[in-house]
């Protein structure tokens, strides 16, 4: 399968690896959302980012991650208060059609953090960025099919602070590492 037509149609083990990836982030959310009021304090905030996150939406209409948990995040209404997402895709052409699958999402204006959506190359840039930072409870998606910049240091600057967890798909090409 090409880059291109990669969202054409959506193959069971997307679909697999989106309902893994959002009934984790659902456990995640509430966990971390519980621990915030248990403790008290001034952050309330939770994020989600996805450094891969492609188009939004398959070219046969199923949906991909990015819209299953701001969908989530619609419907409940305290998630709906404290999350923030943030979506990145080097292709501009997969940014700007999730900002436009994002946008058409019944009640999306009802999100206190309007999820933002940026064009990056995911790498060094990046890296540093998040080293640099000091996270809220963060879960982050990896999923870098087709693109580079999947790195232990990229795992190591986004787990380092509380409540930060990360879940990332490894894909071998066929015969790339011996015999089927």
């Amino acid at each position: 399968m090409t880059d291109s037509s990669f969202f054409d149609v959506s193959t069971g083990q997307s679909q697999v690896k989106s309902d893994i990836v959002a009934k984790y982030f659902d456990a995640w959310s509430r966990v971390m959302i519980a621990t915030q009021n248990k403790l008290g304090g001034s952050e309330n905030r939770i994020a989600y980012i996805d450094l891969f996150a492609g188009r939004g939406r398959y070219s046969d209409g199923t949906i991909s991650t990015p819209l299953m948990v701001v969908r989530k995040a619609i419907q409940d209404v305290v998630l709906r208060r404290r999350l923030v997402t943030i979506f990145n895709d080097k292709n501009e052409d997969n940014s700007d059609s999730l900002k436009q699958a994002i946008n058409h999402l019944p009640r999306v204006e009802t999100l206190t953090y309007p999820p933002q959506i940026e064009t990056q190359e995911v790498g060094e840039e990046i890296v540093r960025m998040f080293e640099q930072m000091s996270l809220i409870p963060t879960l982050f998606f990896v999923d870098p099919w087709g693109y580079k910049g999947l790195s232990l240091r990229l795992v190591n600057s986004v787990l380092k602070d509380w409540g930060c967890d990360c879940i990332f798909f490894l894909q071998l090409q066929p015969n790339q590492y011996g015999p089927e």
